[in-house]
């Protein structure tokens, strides 16, 4: 499957070595020469992978490196910093990157960068115009040499500064890290008279690369070197103690079996194909930086947004099919209680006829019932007892102990300008009562109204005192929540300016003997039931 399937290229002067990689196992691999035959057959190769992705390694002799600092910046301000860097290192170089190194920690806190650049790309260029005519998706052109910092961390090397030292199919590269990081790598292609000299050819490159280090001040004659050289079998010890011996280069060799069979390749694949190694890491994840402009990974990002858009239609279409069953399973399911209300319904009907069939038989017509139960049930909306009525006045008179209730009157009547039947007291409107009242009844409303009838205990001729407590045993009422409107049918003396004055001055010790009376009428307000 395309999706989880990629392609891993490693490009050398002389040849092309192809891998395919799937759920990060190397399925197989080919080797093509660098010639006509070998485009051909490497064209055919692609046509059996379709819409595969393809990495491409290179490892060449014409190979720049530099370290330089940059002001730290970051955002878009720090990528064209950046870009200008390139531009100006390598103005006429296409395939070229900066890769982060770490910052610094003097006061400026720059950014260290290693630029890296290809000079040289003819024995790439025959290639990628394969790719190109295949269309095939090539996702980016990396350095062989930057996998090497992957080897030194699978293998937790971590002296400041070392040598690897690689023999691949391209010839010796030797790879300067320091504390951990690459420096420079160079490749010297390896003739075929130094098969017989293999310790001499080692020793002379070493010395090639440590005088190189040193006129490029990354290291001094004094630097202790780490020489490591990675094989599968004894041979390489020969040459670390002939480098101890002759340059004086701490020199170990280390087992290539062990780093293979960790990462799971199988080590004797590496013995005629070395390159393998560095392919297989790219192909498990160590992806380093890419050097290929944008114009060469274009049809890359086109199968990235397909696939995207393929990923989101087969989500969609996924959750189409979750949400269509979760629905069959509610109809079915509501279908399921449908039948099981109807069983329901028919079992209660025969139950009811079971029943029914010994009711009694009545000349009334069931329609008839109801209605009568519908109006009964109305009537006892309106049966209604004068205990809310009781409980005003008792919490108003309890606040005027000086006042004497002789009689009360409660009557539920839509008409609150009814007179009350008492004819004991003439009901002569006070200076009170004459005043516009705001209470507008409700004719379709049944209210309670009380007519009160009362009197001032001990009344000893003071009538401004006695219309006083009347006009306060109203207005308490009236403070009542419950109550709606509080009127003074007859006042204890009528104060009104258009009653004429009348009596006698003979009358006076009866006068102040009689009794100061009064009468209230009290409407409550419409009592909401409670739920």
């Amino acid at each position: 499957m395309a999706l989880f399937t990629k392609i891993v290229l490693c490009a050398s002067g002389n040849h092309l070595t192809a891998g395919v990689w799937s759920w990060r196992k190397l399925r197989s691999f080919q080797v093509f020469d660098n010639d006509a035959q070998g485009k051909e057959d490497f064209a055919h190769f692609l046509q059996k992978f379709p819409n595969t992705k393809i990495y491409l390694l290179a490892d060449s002799v014409e190979e720049d490196y530099r370290v330089e600092n940059l002001p730290h910046t970051f955002g878009g301000a720090k990528h064209e910093l950046v870009e200008r860097k390139l531009s100006q290192i390598y103005r006429n170089t296409v395939f070229r990157v900066a890769h982060f190194i770490n910052r610094e920690k003097d006061k400026r806190k720059d950014d260290r960068y290693l630029f890296l650049a290809l000079n040289k790309v003819e024995f790439l260029n025959g290639w990628l115009e394969v790719i190109e005519a295949q269309q095939a998706p090539l996702t980016g052109v990396y350095m062989l040499s930057m996998l090497s910092q992957v080897i030194l961390r699978r293998m937790r090397l971590v002296e400041p500064h070392i040598i690897l030292s690689e023999r691949l199919n391209s010839g010796l590269r030797q790879t300067y890290l320091h504390n951990g990081n690459l420096r420079i790598s160079r490749l010297a292609p390896m003739p075929p008279e130094a098969e017989n000299q293999l310790a001499y050819f080692y020793l002379v490159e070493t010395e090639k690369t440590r005088l190189y280090l040193i006129s490029q001040r990354f290291i001094t004659r004094e630097t202790p070197l780490k020489m490591l050289l990675p094989g599968l079998d004894d041979s390489s010890k020969v040459i670390c103690r002939h480098i101890e011996q002759e340059q004086g280069i701490d020199c170990e060799r280390i087992d290539l079996s062990d780093l293979a069979h960790s990462i799971h390749i199988k080590p004797q694949l590496l013995d005629a194909n070395p390159e393998l190694l560095h392919m297989h890491l790219l192909a498990i994840g160590n992806v380093p930086d890419n050097l290929a402009p944008a114009s060469l990974v274009k049809q890359h990002q086109v199968q990235l947004i397909r696939q995207g858009i393929n990923l989101a239609s087969i989500f969609i279409v996924l959750l189409g099919l979750l949400m269509s069953g979760l629905y069959v399973k509610q109809a079915l399911d509501l279908t399921a209680d449908t039948k099981q209300a109807a069983l329901d319904t028919q079992m209660q009907n025969q139950r009811y006829a079971d029943v029914a069939k010994n009711f009694p038989s009545t000349p009334i017509a069931s329609n008839d019932l109801a209605t009568a139960v519908e109006i009964n049930n109305t009537i006892k909306q309106y049966g209604k007892a004068p205990r809310r009525m009781m409980q005003v006045i008792s919490n108003a008179l309890e606040a005027s102990p000086e006042i004497q209730l002789d009689r009360l009157h409660w009557l539920q009547t839509n008409d609150v300008s009814l007179k009350d039947d008492d004819k004991t007291l003439v009901a002569v409107p006070s200076e009170k009562t004459s005043q516009q009242s705001s209470f507008v009844p409700d004719p379709t409303v049944l209210y309670e109204v009380g007519f009160i009838n009362g009197q001032i205990k001990m009344f000893n001729g003071d009538y401004r005192a006695a219309l006083e407590s009347v006009n306060h045993l109203a207005e308490l009422l009236k403070a009542d929540s419950n109550v709606e409107n509080v009127e003074i049918l007859q006042a204890p003396v009528n104060v009104s300016s258009y009653t004429a004055l009348q009596g006698s001055t003979n009358d006076e010790k009866a006068a102040l003997q009689a009794a100061a009376m009064f009468k209230l009428r009290v409407i409550l307000k419409r009592e909401v039931p409670t739920t």
